[in-house]
């Protein structure tokens, strides 16, 4: 009963932080417009909250370490619920704003670290992999937080209000499930060999395939709601409900992930889903300009949604805990920091149609260098594990 308790407190939290941060990426098109900001001077912009997560990360790992996960993670529940809303309070200023988005970024990031943490912990204890299931729920949390997000921008629902009450409203749910979580205990094998900051090139093969997945997961966040409205056409609320669909795909396809890696291995996996990605969303761009212009876009969403949802999840099961977590995440939040400003720059110098074709071709670059870094790692551990077996 306690891992069950412990896995719906988990959960909480992911719900929690998918709805919160999502619900404010509907209204990028409208703060866009208030700033009169460029589409180069959005993507710097949106620079500002994964700065803020990737430099509040490392602190959140060492509280986690020194204060365990379970108090660090309902104390960062606290923060993020209530700082995120500070995205509102701006009085319309650029550089208020950016400074609002590093702080946001920060607890974001932060609370991202410490829930994975409890998440493996449970994981651990039950003995079973669980961490796809986690991720599922909160592309559910960004499905419906996307959604919401849409109806406040809809009816013109002021973004601190939306946030403020928002935020309130899913601590006062989620702080009393999560009162169950799970103390860490240490784990037998885990010895020197295997701690430290170690940028192997297994590791790292597989960081870049999270760089790709990130950066692609992170552009169609920030720029499938500008797109749809400024180049399709499309209302508030559907502009909105774009990245809604994409996240409830991505919640489908994590929901069946576990079972996807069981049956084909994790390299086939990753490379088989990123094709369908790549190949659904560059279909839905092409036919878009031609036919039903927002609906063929959406659905070309939705399919890089159902790709991409493999990738982060089994990427983490394939590095292990720790320091090859680590790595992986370091190298992969690089591109959720560098992919606003990289589809911001590109749109400026040639058009935001010609920057989304980033989006599905970083998916197959990352479909193409998954199985490599995955047989690497997998050589690496039978050439250490008859080492050890030798000694």
């Amino acid at each position: 009963m306690s891992i069950v308790r412990a896995r719906v407190a988990v959960v909480a939290c992911f719900i929690a932080h998918g709805v919160l941060y999502t619900s404010w990426l509907s209204r990028i098109p409208e703060i866009k417009g208030e700033l009169g900001l460029s589409e180069g001077g959005l993507g710097l912009l949106l620079l500002a909250p994964p700065a803020g997560a990737i430099a509040a990360m490392p602190f959140a790992g060492t509280a986690c370490a020194r204060f365990g996960t379970k108090r660090t993670a309902r104390a960062l529940l606290v923060a993020y619920c209530l700082l995120i809303s500070l995205i509102g309070f701006t009085g319309g200023s650029v550089w208020t704003l950016a400074g609002a988005l590093v702080v946001a970024g920060a607890v974001v990031g932060a609370f991202d670290v410490a829930m994975n943490a409890q998440g493996a912990t449970v994981e651990r204890t039950a003995g079973r992999p669980l961490m796809g299931g986690f991720h599922a729920s909160w592309s559910l949390g960004a499905a419906a937080g996307a959604a919401l997000g849409g109806l406040c921008a809809q009816y013109s629902v002021a973004l601190w209000v939306q946030l403020g009450g928002l935020g309130i409203l899913l601590l006062l749910v989620a702080w009393p499930l999560t009162a169950p979580m799970l103390p860490d205990r240490e784990r037998e094998g885990d010895g020197a060999k295997r701690k430290g900051f170690r940028l192997e090139l297994p590791l790292v093969l597989l960081g870049i395939v999270a760089f790709a997945g990130l950066l692609a997961e992170g552009a169609a966040a920030d720029w499938t709601a500008v797109f749809l409205k400024q180049e399709l056409d499309a209302s508030a609320l559907v502009a909105g409900w774009g990245y809604g669909v994409f996240a409830l795909a991505m919640f489908a396809g994590r929901l069946v992930s576990d079972v996807i890696v069981g049956r084909f291995g994790r390299g086939a996996a990753i490379a088989a889903c990123a094709v369908v990605g790549a190949v659904g969303m560059s279909a839905g761009m092409l036919v878009s300009r031609v036919w039903a212009g927002q609906v063929t876009f959406i659905v070309g969403l939705a399919l890089l949604g159902l790709g991409l949802a493999v990738i982060v999840p089994t990427l983490f099961g394939a590095a292990g805990d720790g320091p090859g977590i680590a790595v992986v995440s370091a190298i992969g939040y690089a591109g959720w920091l560098l992919g606003p400003v990289i589809i911001g720059g590109l749109a400026e110098a040639l058009t935001l149609p010609v920057a989304m074709w980033t989006i599905p071709a970083l998916t197959l670059l990352g479909g193409i260098a998954a199985p490599l870094g995955v047989r690497a790692l997998q050589r690496k551990d039978r050439r250490e594990v008859g080492a050890g077996t030798l000694g």
